[in-house]
């Protein structure tokens, strides 16, 4: 049956359509890292983008003071702690202790031949061309890092200021039946909670464990000290993003090295003041802010063994960025099978899924 011309028209332009799409879903592949770290960082700076509207600003104005309080200073925060860790990295490789232990394990002077082969290398000027291009390299990267960061930041902020507009305008011509209304109106809040909860889980995490580490320094005897506390601290924070044994992975190493510390002193005094960091730190900075903090800012229908599963499983799935796209996809996941799956096999929707959207447009 031949197809007459409007019919082919309309396959044309749909060919088109399916060929720009596919051109967005290729680009936020590739930039899919941006991506999820805009989606969190725009539901973890939007209450505060909310607050500030009761000043009667602008949203513009909103959006700028929001990322510049709270989400540029968040992503330096992170940023400044990788720099810290490298710091520390650079500080342990160079100090005596390594030394020794080369020395011991007789790495140092193992093959002299190596040794003759450096030097020959640094006279024809190859180690310094390889170091040259290393240099190279590290600028690139952190080129590459400067441009995501950029960005991130550009997205959020046109998710805050045009956001709710674009999916007003979308669900007004293409959800005439209001699925997709009930559908965004049930994961655009459990997202908020989630991600938002996560981020003031962190911060109040991380400064528990900057106080008690440091506090801990300033008390205890000096052979027993924590390097670099405040870097701890806020790994601590860091950590609790996965619940039950993030911050474990923290202060648990720091007890064990202590205990090394105490045994090298060979002063069973000093086991006191260590076991009260064990029990301060398991009760101040790991079971209060796990189970009560984040019972009060998590989401309402996301189950808790599914989040767990979702951090644990993220990470192995699609490396670091899937600590954060892991729990996007599981509050999608939920909503759809509870929404848009019995709308799909009966063509209605669920009752109690349908609310307005007053919450969701004043965003």
């Amino acid at each position: 049956m031949d197809l007459d011309r409007a019919t082919r028209r309309r396959l044309a332009i749909g060919l088109l359509v399916v060929a720009v799409f596919a051109i967005i879903a290729y680009a936020a592949f590739a930039f899919i890292t941006v991506v999820v770290f805009a989606v969190f960082l725009y539901y973890a700076v939007r209450p505060i983008f909310r607050s500030l509207g009761r000043l009667g600003l602008p949203r513009r104005v909103r959006a700028l003071l929001s990322l510049f309080l709270f989400g540029i200073p968040f992503v330096l925060l992170i940023a400044y702690a990788v720099a810290l860790v490298a710091l520390e990295a650079q500080a342990v490789l160079d100090s005596e202790l390594v030394e020794q232990l080369l020395v011991e394990l007789d790495l140092i002077g193992v093959n002299d031949d190596a040794s003759d082969e450096i030097a020959n290398l640094v006279a024809d000027g190859a180690l310094l061309d390889a170091v040259a291009e290393l240099g190279f390299s590290i600028v690139g990267v952190l080129g590459g890092l400067f441009v995501q960061l950029l960005l991130i930041v550009v997205a959020v902020y046109y998710m805050l200021v045009d956001g709710p507009r674009l999916v007003e305008w979308l669900l007004e011509r293409y959800d005439d039946d209001g699925v997709l209304r009930a559908y965004a109106a049930a994961v655009d809040p459990e997202l908020s909670l989630t991600l938002f909860g996560n981020i003031v889980n962190v911060f109040i995490t991380a400064i528990i464990g900057i106080v008690v580490f440091v506090g801990f320094n300033a008390l205890a005897p000096a052979a027993i000290t924590i390097p670099a506390p405040v870097l701890l601290g806020a790994l601590a924070g860091i950590g609790s993003l996965i619940p039950v044994i993030g911050i474990k992975l923290v202060y648990v190493p720091i007890i064990g090295w202590l205990s090394v510390l105490a045994l090298q002193a060979n002063d069973l005094s000093l086991f006191v003041p260590i076991a009260v960091l064990l029990a301060v730190s398991a009760v101040v900075v790991d079971f209060i802010p796990d189970f009560f903090i984040r019972a009060q800012i998590s989401g309402d229908a996301t189950h808790t063994g599914l989040l767990l599963l979702s951090y644990v499983a993220g990470p192995t799935l699609f490396g670091f960025y899937g600590l954060f796209l892991a729990p996007i996809v599981l509050v999608l996941s939920i909503h759809a099978v509870t929404i848009l799956a019995p709308y799909v096999l009966s063509g209605t929707l669920p009752r109690a899924r349908q609310t307005t959207l007053d919450e969701f447009i004043n965003r």
